[in-house]
């Protein structure tokens, strides 16, 4: 199994205003909703500890909307073989932003801070999410190098595949390494805390080039998506 905690994750208040949206411009106008929005966005970068686990997975067979892997585990369901179809490996990872976030949001609603306790979540959600796409950028990197093509990129619980597949992405990597685990009801801890896999293979596959915003189930009513960018806005910036 691999770690990797060097993700570079920065915040711009422009571009989180951009996606927000005209209505969230007009409400920073007032220069006391304004200064907690900045005050939130100059505390996030000391709260954020992100880390990632991951593994590969040689698929032994193909049943129905299900994999096997070696060793005897199986997932899937929904688009899944669609989007994985012709892989020969599985990669598997989970990704965190660790305790700290998580804490400051509960300290922030217990002391009546609602709305930057609110901001703190949506820019947490929006910072685990760029943990997962330069995660998958870096598999993108390497697997090309070797003349392989990687999926799109799929979450459990995010499509018509089903979160509890939770549990066997756990069951494949100890993600206690990085601090992150699995409630009975498929609740990781951290909160901000995500799994994702992608095929990689020598031949084409399913589905390459996409975001897992294609296959989401709230896609026709996330208030993101009607926006247009819904994970389209690039939120790092590398030197």
């Amino acid at each position: 199994m691999n770690i990797v905690r060097d993700f570079d994750l920065r915040f711009d208040l422009d571009e989180y205003v951009a996606f927000r949206g005209e209505a969230f411009a007009r409400l920073l106008e007032r220069p006391a909703v304004r200064r907690q929005v900045e005050g939130v966005l100059a505390e996030v970068p000391a709260l954020v500890q992100p880390a990632a686990c991951y593994d590969r997975f040689r698929i032994v067979a193909y049943l129905h909307d299900r994999v096997k892997l070696k060793g005897g585990h199986t997932l899937g369901g929904g688009p899944f073989v669609q989007v994985i179809g012709g892989a020969e490996e599985l990669v598997v990872a989970i990704a965190t932003l660790g305790p700290a976030v998580d804490e400051r949001i509960r300290q922030l609603q217990a002391a009546g801070q609602r709305f930057p306790a609110l901001v703190l979540d949506e820019l947490a959600s929006w910072a685990v999410d760029q943990v997962r796409r330069q995660l998958y950028d870096r598999f993108v990197a390497t697997f090309q190098a070797r003349d392989w093509h990687v999926s799109t990129f799929l979450s459990p619980g995010e499509s018509a595949w089903s979160v509890r597949d939770q549990r066997v992405i756990f069951s494949l990597l100890d993600a206690a390494q990085i601090g992150v685990s699995l409630s009975p009801g498929y609740v990781m801890t951290p909160l901000k805390s995500l799994s994702l896999v992608c095929g990689v293979g020598e031949y084409p596959l399913g589905v390459e080039g996409l975001t897992n915003c294609d296959f989401c189930s709230l896609r026709d009513r996330c208030a993101y998506a009607y926006s247009g960018r819904h994970g389209m806005i690039p939120l790092t910036r590398r030197a």
